[in-house]
């Protein structure tokens, strides 16, 4: 069993899929199917032989993510629970705090990582407020480009996002081990509104795992697009379509809407970004460090 590792515990955005209400064959064949059920994306740094873990994000299925950890870390228990580290204030990435209480694992002292009007949110909420107030949580400021290390090889790094920042800021979140890098950012606007470019964090870093809300801005039916911006798979792809191929696998596409054709294997567009030498992430899927 590998030591250190990051692993995929979800790659659906938060609706989940099947999707909350929908009835829609897109959903209505995983509820007919449960092995096509994907949890809502997190992710989390292990360390295997310290029985210790990170996530980033804690989803509303955090109960069957744990249990999927609980298969990767032998003598798994309470203090293994290392931390969480929260991208923004949208449902998915953060409600899976509610199990930490009192009510369910009422843990001690989890340190909570946040920027500043994260942290805001998640004071001023009521619903948080005890988790606060029985030390359940503590609340960790931290600041763009500023490394926090987690042991001896690891150090995880936050940087912001364009993203719909209605209740906090988003962020995405670099992890470095001795042997390599990774970037998480499972929600943006757009590739073209951030300062950073893409081309060059490619380059930079060896695994990348992205927001592929949609495959295309034509697949939302009944919301208006531009209300829930997201980069579609197809727009990323056009982006990057100079970049060589060994650049291209390090890409892994997450968040994934219930609408979004590459979440069945069979289809054109899930075929149509493995030919082009991208990778659609799958849960449980394990990057060693």
């Amino acid at each position: 069993m590998l030591n250190q590792f990051i692993m995929s515990l979800g790659t659906a955005q938060d609706g989940g899929y099947p999707h909350i209400g929908c009835l829609e064959s897109c959903c209505i064949k995983v509820r007919e199917r449960i092995n096509l059920k994907r949890l809502i994306a997190s992710i989390a740094i292990v360390d295997s032989k310290k029985k210790n873990f990170w996530l980033i994000d804690i989803s509303p299925n955090i109960n069957e993510q744990l249990i999927i950890l609980n298969k990767y870390i032998q003598d798994y228990s309470s203090q293994s629970f290392a931390g969480i580290f929260l991208t923004h204030a949208h449902i998915g990435h953060y409600a899976g705090l509610l199990n930490l209480g009192l009510e369910a694992l009422n843990l001690s002292k989890i340190p909570v990582y946040v920027f500043p009007r994260m942290k805001i949110f998640i004071e001023n909420n009521s619903m948080f407020q005890q988790l606060i107030d029985n030390r359940n949580i503590v609340l960790k400021d931290i600041e763009q480009f500023v490394d926090i290390k987690l042991n001896r090889d690891i150090k995880v790094q936050a940087f912001l996002v364009p993203h719909r920042n209605e209740l906090s800021e988003t962020v995405g979140y670099r992890i470095k081990s001795r042997n390599k890098t990774l970037i998480y950012i499972p929600d943006i606007d757009s590739w073209e509104d951030w300062d950073i470019e893409l081309d060059k964090l490619i380059i930079d870093n060896d695994i990348l795992i992205l927001d592929g809300t949609f495959y295309s801005k034509k697949e939302i039916k009944h919301r208006d697009i531009k209300k829930i911006p997201h980069p579609a798979i197809e727009d990323t792809m056009q982006i990057l379509k100079h970049i060589d191929r060994k650049e291209k696998s390090k890409i892994y596409f997450t968040h994934l809407n219930h609408t979004n054709r590459v979440l069945d294997d069979k289809s054109e567009e899930y075929n149509t970004v493995i030919t082009s030498g991208y990778n659609i992430l799958e849960d449980k899927k394990v990057f060693n460090l």
